[in-house]
Parts: structure tokens; C-alpha cells; sequence
């Protein structure tokens, strides 16, 4: 079992494997573990540098966000102030043009007024001379030519101004005896 020879073969054997491990560790830690572990090194800068960039990018994110909520507010506030101006002006507008047209309305009705004014009295007025065209005709045919027209006009314009003044009463009637008008309020 451990004779010499077998333990120096051992001996041996385990030297060799130390040696071969040893040579085997140096080649595999020059050739394999030093780029993988660059690779690793640099894999591992990269992300840091890419999340470092990231947060970087997060940051002017987030800031050109708050920018942007601050400049809505800015923008929303103005955007009430100018609309509650625009009301403004047109609640002035508004109250302007119903004075405007209030005043328009009441011009055109005191026109109106003074138009109707002027047109019943013209109306007035002509008939009054119809009547007393009328009138001078039938008493002349009546009475005969007893009394002129001027005096006859006469009496018929003081009796309508009567009439026109005390309603619509008879102020003038024919005296039966003389064939004159008298008065009799």
C-alpha cells in the first residue's frame, strides 16, 4: 500500500498537479482573469457613467418640469387676469351701450311725441278751416247774405277754440229770434 515507490509516485504526482495548478492559475489569471475582469471593470464604469447620466438627465427633467408647472401657473394666473379684464371691459361695454341706447330710445320718443304734437295740431288747424269753410257756406245759404264771411269765420274759430277748450260742450248756438250765434257757456 504506501511503499516508497507508490508514495513518491504520489509525491510526484501531487508536485506535478501543484505545478500544473500553479502554471495553470498564472496563464488563466494572465490570459483570462485580467480581461474579464477589465471587461467587468469597464462593464461596471459604463453603467455607473450611464446612471450617472441618467440621474443627471432625471434631474434636468425633473427641473424643466418644475419650470414648466411654475411657468402654468404663471400662465394660468395671467390667463385669469386677462379673462377677468376682458369681463370687465365688456360688463362697461355692455352697461355703455344700453345708456347709448337708452338715450337713443328716449330721443326718438320725445321726436316721436312732438311729431304727434305737431301733426294733431296741423290736423287741428286744417280741420278748423274745413269747418269754417263749411259753416260760411251753409250760413250764407241759410241766413242769405245778411252777414259777411269774415265775421262768420270769426265766430266759427272762437267756437271750435271753445270747444276745443271746454271738451266738446256746445259754447255757440243760433239765437232763433235774431239769426245770430250768441254764446252760452
Amino acid at each position: 500500500m504506501f511503499t516508497p515507490e507508490a508514495i513518491a509516485s504520489y509525491l510526484s504526482a501531487a508536485l506535478l498537479t501543484i505545478v500544473n495548478l500553479l502554471i495553470a492559475y498564472f496563464v488563466l489569471k494572465r490570459f483570462l482573469f485580467k480581461p474579464i475582469l477589465n471587461v467587468l471593470r469597464k462593464r461596471r464604469e459604463s453603467i455607473t457613467s450611464a446612471l450617472q447620466e441618467a440621474e443627471e438627465k432625471l434631474n434636468q427633467a425633473s427641473e424643466k418640469v418644475n419650470e414648466a408647472e411654475r411657468r402654468l401657473d404663471v400662465s394660468t394666473h395671467e390667463a385669469a387676469e386677462i379673462l377677468a379684464e376682458a369681463r370687465g371691459q365688456a360688463e362697461e361695454q355692455k352697461e355703455t351701450i344700453l345708456q347709448d341706447a337708452r338715450r337713443n330710445a328716449a330721443g326718438l320718443l320725445t321726436r316721436a311725441e312732438k311729431d304727434i304734437s305737431r301733426m294733431r295740431l296741423s290736423m287741428l288747424n286744417d280741420v278748423r278751416d274745413e269747418v269754417a269753410d263749411l259753416s260760411v257756406t251753409i250760413a250764407s245759404r241759410v241766413i242769405g247774405q245778411a252777414m259777411d264771411e269774415h265775421r262768420q269765420r270769426e265766430w266759427v274759430n272762437q267756437f271750435l277754440d271753445q270747444e276745443t277748450q271746454s271738451g266738446g260742450q256746445p259754447a255757440l248756438s243760433p239765437d232763433p229770434h235774431t239769426n245770430e250765434v250768441s254764446g252760452h257757456a
